[in-house]
């Protein structure tokens, strides 16, 4: 779980950013910078960022797959074979057009 109850300045950070980086690098965990009291940017380890990343992208492939899967339930599919025809046709005119 990724946690973000650590904060500091800006100010802070820039004459402790080494330690600062160590820190979330060994601990995964996330530190809110803030101008004035005001959180203004999060820093993280790039390992937390990129499992993140990684997990932002399974929800957007399901999300894909469901809406796939209802609109082929509503009856809005063709057969594979039919596309894969279509789509080389239009490849091979886009060919054709050099």
């Amino acid at each position: 779980m990724l946690r973000t109850s650590q904060t500091q300045s800006v100010s802070d950070f820039r004459a402790n950013y080494a330690e600062t980086l160590e820190r979330i690098n060994e601990s995964g965990d996330a530190e809110i910078l803030t101008v004035k009291g005001q959180a203004r940017a999060v820093l993280m380890s790039p390992a937390v960022y990129d499992q993140i990343m990684r997990e932002v992208q399974l929800m957007r492939d399901v999300a894909m797959i469901r809406k796939s899967v209802a609109a082929h339930e509503r009856g809005e599919s063709i057969p594979a074979e039919t596309f894969f025809a279509d789509l080389r046709s239009k490849l091979e005119a886009m060919k054709n057009e050099r």
